[in-house]
């Protein structure tokens, strides 16, 4: 999905139509209203301007004359309508009761100048309707006006548009509410699923079966297929942790034997040749290297697959930072340097992980930093103290990573180019990347000032934020 597409959720989309769809039902009642009220006038101008036009018609010698003409229509006029006709170019005829003045007879003319319906105006403070025809009495054209005072139907008109506005609230308020408590009910067992799902994301060993027969009919199919595909991934987790604890214990007992029978023959090494000597060598690192690849490969296994729960809880940093040091080759101890950090009492950086976690990733991250630095070189180890982590940092004076490279170095078998000469297994970093993403933290990759690269493991940080305190070695 794109970056620019909001993303909402479906419960808040379906509140949304729901409310939508009452405010344009009663948008809709609102102007059928209107338009009733409407024709409702304009049927009842309309049927009175008939019965006028038939009394004419039927009276044309009367209509010619103004005196009998304004008594003939007089029956037609009231306090609220007003009729009056003359021939076409000339004064109209006073009504009989309704008596408007000279303006408002002058407006009315001119707004039915040229239509044919019925036209609503304010004048004042009132509200009329005027209509008017054009006739043929005794070949002459005669025009006919009809001005009624609808100032009463207009504010009934107004008072129901604004009690139908206030329903139209109400309602919007009720059906949201009522929408809302309806939406959760139905979005429970979907929610439920969710749950579910995201509970055998976290460990698919131990999930809860998902019953199908307690879903709604629409995530009967989808609970079905995911229960299926659960099945099938729990029976293939299961089949590779048997793997890796079988070829674990297979390997180990003959890298055991082997490893035993070399120290015995270096233990004689003063009846062997150099040559002899430095092949016995050469076997005692592979087997500390298989083993030490055995170790990680069951490692990573069950950090895959959640069989090894993390113990996460806060722990004080520069405590495991020594302990670390000690796991490494010995050889390795002396050209460990480590550089507290500046204004920050070390004691004090907690951070939320796992114990034998932290040491398992600080120990592969040491021995790779000393196995790429030059023999002379140190390796060194600060902290970047920041508001919501630390960043346990581990600089090289090697050869560095090259940025397209740093993506690949944590590839489970795939090593760096600057790693040819170098043995290891290329699992070590993977590992890494796999334990420390399991207790919610990451790693990182920079170039080091002077040359070499910065590993950094960021951990969450439990204590408040202490004062800003910069890596020892940027």
């Amino acid at each position: 999905m794109s970056a620019g597409v909001e993303q909402t959720s479906i419960r808040r989309r379906l509140q949304r139509s729901a409310l939508l769809a009452v405010l344009l039902g009663y948008g809709l009642l609102l102007l059928v209203t209107v338009h009733l009220f409407q024709q409702q006038r304009n049927q009842r101008q309309l049927t009175t301007m008939q019965r006028a036009e038939r009394l004419l018609r039927s009276n044309v010698a009367l209509a010619v004359q103004p005196r009998r003409l304004q008594r003939l229509v007089g029956p037609f006029s009231s306090v609220n309508l007003a009729l009056w006709g003359h021939p076409v170019g000339q004064k109209s005829v006073n009504p009989a009761l309704m008596d408007p003045s000279e303006d408002l007879r002058q407006r009315a003319e001119q707004l039915v100048q040229n239509q044919s319906r019925p036209q609503l105006f304010r004048d004042r403070n009132s509200s009329y309707m005027i209509t008017s025809r054009v006739m043929t009495l005794n070949g002459n054209s005669f025009r006919l006006y009809l001005l009624e005072d609808v100032s009463d139907e207009v504010a009934l008109q107004h008072q129901l548009n604004g009690l139908l506005l206030l329903a139209a609230l109400l309602a919007a308020v009720l059906s949201a509410l009522l929408n809302r408590r309806g939406i959760d009910r139905a979005f429970q067992p979907l929610t439920r699923l969710g749950d579910s799902l995201q509970a055998f994301q976290s460990n698919p060993l131990k999930h809860q079966a998902i019953e199908p027969d307690q879903l709604p009919l629409e995530l009967k199919p989808l609970a079905v297929a995911v229960h299926e595909l659960s099945d099938r991934l729990c029976d293939s987790l299961k089949r590779q942790q048997q793997f890796a604890s079988s070829i674990s214990h297979e390997l180990r007992n003959p890298i055991t034997i082997i490893g035993g029978y070399n120290r015995r023959l270096m233990r004689h090494a003063d009846n062997l040749t150099a040559d002899q000597r430095r092949q016995l060598l050469i076997v005692q690192d592979e087997i500390r290297r298989l083993g030490q690849l055995l170790t990680d490969l069951v490692a990573i296994t069950r950090a895959e697959i959640s069989s090894q729960s993390l113990d996460c809880q806060p722990l004080c940093i520069a405590d495991l930072v020594p302990q670390a040091i000690a796991l490494v080759e010995p050889s390795a101890q002396s050209r460990i340097v480590v550089i507290p950090p500046e204004g920050v009492d070390s004691q004090s950086i907690e951070v939320f992980a796992d114990r034998d976690a932290v040491l398992q990733c600080l120990v592969h991250l040491i021995n790779n930093a000393c196995q790429y630095s030059p023999p002379a070189s140190p390796v060194e180890l600060g902290y970047l103290c920041q508001a919501e982590r630390v960043v346990l940092q581990v600089r090289d004076h090697g050869p560095g990573v090259p940025e397209a490279e740093r993506e690949l170095v944590f590839e489970r078998f795939r090593r760096g180019r600057n790693s040819v000469e170098s043995s290891g297994s290329g699992i070590g970093l993977a590992l890494v990347q796999t334990l420390i993403a399991s207790m919610g933290g990451s790693v990182s990759i920079d170039d080091a000032e002077g040359g070499g690269a910065v590993f950094g493991l960021a951990f969450r940080r439990c204590a408040s934020p202490a004062p800003q305190a910069h890596p020892p070695h940027h």
